[in-house]
């Protein structure tokens, strides 16, 4: 009996210390996602004194009337390409620092630098770079005798998008190298001499001990990439702002666009709730990757 009231007081203290934390949570992360939700149910307007409520029928609109499947083919579009790229940046680049060689300290340093460069300031240095008068980009294709004629890269529905990925796959594939360049240290160099010896090339080591043995990492790293590329925005709204038109918005510009821009609250809800959705899909995947490798015990 007395060890059964012990044990719940431990719970309820347990309780009481994490309490301050719950409500803060509360304040700050369910409180807005119910507020959204609710507010996804009006029709609001900067000339609209008092919101009308239209039900899951602003939903219908925005799936058949509004731009949402341009928005959801443009973050898609926009996170599957940054997403592999840095992947594949990041995992070379890591092989690369990962060997040992004269420099490689500073090389490590270097690789780092666009990661932590501030995303407005890299947004700035690459639309100076994509200029179609100063910028460098054009300069150096049509050296290399790729282009005839000076382009407006972010000028242009058709190139604008692809334009800004480039720059965000820059911008993001050195904190997938830091991720990978950890997970090649973990791995036993017996291996690879117990496979060199028994006459495997470096693709089959590659093949068959680095990418198994680095796999829950890789499979972490991409998930975490996924989240933060789609929910992504200084970057594509700084060099863009989504334009021209709507070739190059993605959810967190155009939510951005239509809520404090146009002053349409309850629509801009309506594509925040769509795009909390598709996330909450993809932070379930990354949680419960995080909880089989006990990074939440």
């Amino acid at each position: 009996m007395e060890y059964k009231r012990k044990v719940k007081d431990d719970i309820l203290i347990g309780y009481m210390f994490i309490l301050p934390t719950l409500i803060l949570i509360s304040f700050i992360v369910f409180y807005p996602l119910i507020d959204t939700f609710y507010l996804s149910l009006f029709k609001t307007s900067l000339v609209l004194p008092q919101p009308k409520f239209v039900g899951w029928k602003g939903y219908w609109e925005i799936s058949t009337s509004g731009p949402l499947w341009l928005i959801i083919k443009n973050s898609l579009i926009w996170t599957i390409l940054v997403v592999i790229f840095q992947f594949i940046l990041g995992l070379s680049t890591a092989i690369l620092l990962n060997k040992d060689f004269f420099g490689r300290t500073l090389a490590r340093g270097v690789v780092i630098l666009p990661w932590v460069m501030p995303g407005v300031i890299a947004a700035m240095v690459w639309r100076l770079m994509y200029d179609p008068q100063l910028g460098i980009i054009n300069d150096f294709l049509a050296r290399l005798g790729l282009i005839k004629h000076y382009m407006a890269w972010l000028g242009q529905p058709n190139t604008a998008l692809f334009a800004v990925i480039i720059a965000a796959i820059w911008k993001g594939f050195p904190f997938s190298t830091v991720m990978y360049l950890a997970a090649l240290q973990t791995v036993p160099p017996e291996l690879y001499e117990a496979a060199e010896l028994d006459g495997a090339g470096g693709w089959q080591r590659f093949i068959n001990i680095t990418i198994p043995q680095i796999m829950p990492v890789i499979r972490v790293t991409i998930l975490l990439t996924w989240i933060l590329t789609f929910n992504y925005f200084e970057l594509v709204w700084v060099m863009t702002k989504g334009g021209p038109g709507k070739s190059s918005h993605i959810f967190p510009t155009f939510i951005y666009n239509v809520a404090f821009k146009q002053f349409r609250f309850g629509a801009a809800s309506r594509y925040a709730v769509v795009s909390f959705l598709i996330l909450l899909l993809f932070s379930i995947l990354y949680i419960r990757e995080l909880d089989k490798r006990g990074a939440l015990d």
